[in-house]
């Protein structure tokens, strides 16, 4: 085929717009000919896609991000400095915005409890759903800012329209045996056991820092601290640590907590993470590693910075 023929089937596809069976017929060439050729002058170069629109660069973070980490999808949010607006509020509202577009696929969402939670809480609308449940999948902090888990999802329930099951009981408590006594409680255990069939779960990620809530509210202290990092602790989700591969981290803690555990959390069918700050690029990169997260929720920086990783 000569090139001003290649040519011309390139721009009566990308120029004027006619399909492939049209421009065959006008060719006088077959659709998978047509095909064929637009496919190899792409792979010359003599074909190239601009989109025009700036929300180009966020969308090409976000495919390369999703690829890079095998997620369902990634979601890159462009923090702008000058709007009036914390970055905590505008990553709570894409948080929000995601979450209401997904939430009628689904029968039990699993809450939990934090600072970024509460802001994706602030933003969500109402919405009304049909028999929707919600469950705590671990226990509380305190009322830190608005943060604990029992007032978030009592709001998120009246938000949904949803049957909300709370945990009136901390995320961790002294030893083990205050844990089992807890567990034998019957709405605790009732709780859980509708959490661990939850379908889908939003939740942040904490950091192995004496400024974190778990530290904030008292249920942990400063030697905790020194024990987890020296146990390879990156980040929390719900109270459970874990390291930079995502595995558990400090057996002890573990058996103190209250809440699903990282591999009961693991078979929920969609876990999102949402995130904002460089800060908290080693936590999300050991969630990612343990594929403990489907789909993404993070600033651009941060999303540059998962990218240099």
């Amino acid at each position: 085929m000569h090139e001003r023929d290649i040519i011309k089937i390139c721009y009566l596809f990308y120029n004027e717009g006619l399909s492939q069976i049209e421009i065959g017929t006008k060719m006088e060439i077959s659709r998978w000919k047509v095909g064929r050729v637009i496919k190899e002058a792409r792979d010359r170069g003599l074909i190239t896609i601009t989109i025009n629109h700036p929300q180009v660069d966020l969308t090409e973070t976000e495919i390369k991000i999703a690829k890079k980490f095998g997620l369902k999808q990634a979601i890159v949010v462009g923090i702008n400095d000058f709007s009036g607006t914390s970055p905590l509020d505008q990553i709570g509202a894409a948080g929000a915005q995601y979450l209401a577009s997904v939430i009628h696929r689904y029968r039990i969402l699993g809450v939990t409890w934090g600072l970024t939670m509460s802001h994706v809480a602030k933003f969500l609308p109402k919405i009304e759903t049909d028999r929707l449940e919600l469950a705590q999948i671990g226990g509380g902090i305190g009322t830190i800012e608005g943060t604990d888990n029992p007032a978030l999802t009592t709001m998120l329930g009246q938000k949904l329209s949803a049957d909300a099951h709370v945990i009136q009981a901390p995320i961790i408590v002294r030893n083990k045996s205050i844990r089992d006594t807890l567990f034998k409680e019957t709405k605790i255990r009732e709780t859980l056991e509708v959490a661990k069939k939850a379908d889908i779960v939003m939740f942040g990620v904490g950091l192995v820092s004496t400024e974190s809530l778990l530290w904030q509210s008292g249920l942990l202290g400063p030697d905790e601290a020194a024990t987890l990092k020296r146990a390879g602790a990156v980040g929390a989700i719900c109270g459970r640590f874990f390291n930079d591969q995502g595995k558990q981290c400090w057996q002890d803690l573990a058996d103190r907590t209250i809440g699903l555990s990282l591999n009961e959390l693991k078979k929920i069918k969609h876990k999102i993470l949402i995130a904002v700050g460089k800060e908290k690029l080693q936590a999300i990169i050991g969630a990612l590693k343990g594929n403990i997260v489907d789909v993404l929720i993070v600033d651009m920086k941060t999303a540059q910075g998962l990218l240099d990783k």
